[in-house]
């Protein structure tokens, strides 16, 4: 074992093997956090909204649909909902940051104190334990992730449910009764205010996989591709900051990839179920996934989701780190 990593133990270290100047859950003003963050996000949910409209309707629309949604101008063809989303994104994205952070370090903390310093009964494996350092970024930020997209569904089901109704309502339906108050008060009035939960449980069942899978995926590739950004790396003719900006982009979208071919059909099928007429009754998830594996539409929307999760990660991601920064309580002395 080497000297710095005896003097580590020694003194009970919970950094040994994260990187020099990683900006923790602890470091950061909150206030400014979500300040800051409540602007930037609400301007990525803008911009990226057309690409969610795309993948409800695809998901939703059947070979033999008649429906059209394209007779109106862009903005009421592709921002239908967007008032939903953006007033309940925004606590939902404050439960879903602070659940994440707060989890992910937790967990890299415990992970690495126990790694550094195990139990007697397993002094003997230490330095099998040490090889597994450099799966505690991707484990924790994997755990996080899932229970951070838990940790909101109380809000997102309920904003699905309300803006994916007006996204794929026919456009002569939607100028008639195309208000998300009707919507809502629609669904209470016919199915019980548990109608704006509809698909509540496979909601849950399917952001825990995506959201760890996309987490996981993101962390662990992002850590291994970091040692391209050192300065010190042999790539002299790219700045560091393209190289930085192409690590985010190829971690973000392999993340994409990955919990979008994992979970799309869950996704589909939840999509299905939420937007449905009738009662939840009358669509059950199996039944919805019989039909859609009948007609080879399990995978409907895949493209515009992995597009939606790919770009939307890799700005997000990038604005994160950005946000994170700029938001810690030392920053004006950096």
């Amino acid at each position: 074992m080497s000297s710095s990593l005896s003097s580590q133990k020694q003194h009970g270290s919970r950094d040994i093997g994260r990187r020099r100047g990683e900006t923790t859950w602890s470091d950061i003003d909150k206030s400014r956090l979500y300040g800051i963050g409540t602007v930037m996000y609400s301007a990525l949910t803008v911009a990226l909204h057309p690409l969610t409209v795309t993948k409800i309707r695809r998901q939703v629309l059947t070979n033999n649909s008649s429906a059209t949604f394209n007779s109106g101008s862009f903005f009421e063809t592709y921002y239908r909902g967007l008032s939903v989303v953006v007033s309940l994104a925004i606590p939902a994205r404050i439960i879903y940051i602070s659940t994440l952070e707060f989890t992910r370090e937790l967990i890299d903390t415990h992970s690495r104190r126990f790694i550094l310093n195990p139990p007697p009964v397993m002094a003997a494996y230490e330095k099998q334990l040490q090889s597994l350092i450099p799966f505690v970024t991707p484990f924790s930020g994997g755990v996080a992730g899932g229970v951070a997209a838990v940790s909101s569904q109380a809000i997102i089901v309920p904003m699905d449910v309300i803006s994916q109704k007006l996204m794929v309502m026919e456009d002569s339906v939607y100028r008639e009764k195309g208000s998300a108050v009707r919507v809502m008060k629609s669904i209470i009035s016919t199915e019980g205010y548990g109608g704006l939960f509809r698909g509540f449980g496979l909601s849950l069942f399917t952001s825990m996989p995506a959201g760890t899978i996309w987490w996981a995926a993101y962390a662990g590739v992002k850590d291994q591709l970091n040692h391209f950004a050192d300065p010190n790396y042999p790539m002299e003719a790219i700045p560091v900051i393209a190289r930085q900006g192409l690590i985010q982009v190829t971690s973000a979208f392999s993340a994409a990839f990955a919990a979008s071919i994992l979970t799309q059909p869950l996704d589909t099928i939840k999509t299905r179920m939420q937007v449905a007429k009738g009662k939840a009754d009358f669509f059950s998830p199996i039944s919805i996934a019989k039909d859609l594996a009948s007609t080879s539409g399990l995978f409907q929307g895949l493209m515009p989701r992995i597009g939606h999760m790919g770009v939307w990660g890799s700005v997000l991601s990038t604005a994160y780190e950005y946000l994170k920064f700029v938001s810690r309580k030392d920053y004006n002395n950096t």
